[in-house]
């Protein structure tokens, strides 16, 4: 689904219109920080008379690249959103203001988990699976290094 609009016109027999568990189709870019999305929104519209409401929610899975250690991870969505307009507006696509919200609440930095350590920068080692001695090592050597120069002032 495209678009979803509600018009004025759609309120002639009910001031109420409901929608539930509808599948959010979304498409995202290879590049993009989302890798998969499974999701599914509900809302109720209500007419009060020159304005529509609308009040809902998304509720779901996105799958994400850690920003970290780039390993995949999926992460539960709730979100909610609401929108309203006048009759000056007539119609209104709410899945565009749907994907707005979805978007507009996706990480910058997703993490799979808040303490994630990364990838080691010497080796690229995945540091939550497996420490390593990279750059403790390095910094022996870069002090040895500095300390040899100074024993030979003997």
């Amino acid at each position: 689904m495209e678009k979803l609009i509600l018009s004025f016109n759609d309120f002639k027999k009910d001031k109420k219109i409901t929608v539930q568990n509808d599948k959010l189709d979304f498409e995202f870019a290879k590049d993009d920080i989302v890798k998969g999305a499974n999701l599914f929104f509900s809302f109720e519209a209500n007419k009060y008379d020159d304005v529509i409401n609308v009040v809902g929610n998304v509720k779901g899975t996105m799958s994400f690249e850690c920003s970290r250690c780039l390993s995949f991870f999926e992460q539960n969505v709730n979100i909610s959103f609401e929108c309203s307009w006048t009759k000056e507006e007539f119609e209104y696509d709410v899945l565009k203001e749907i994907k707005e919200t979805v978007l507009l609440n996706i990480p910058a930095k997703p993490l799979c988990k808040q303490d994630c350590k990364g990838l080691c920068q010497y080796c690229g080692n995945n540091k939550n699976i497996k420490d390593c001695f990279c750059e403790q090592n390095r910094v022996d050597e870069f002090v040895a290094e500095k300390w040899s120069k100074i024993k030979k002032l003997k």
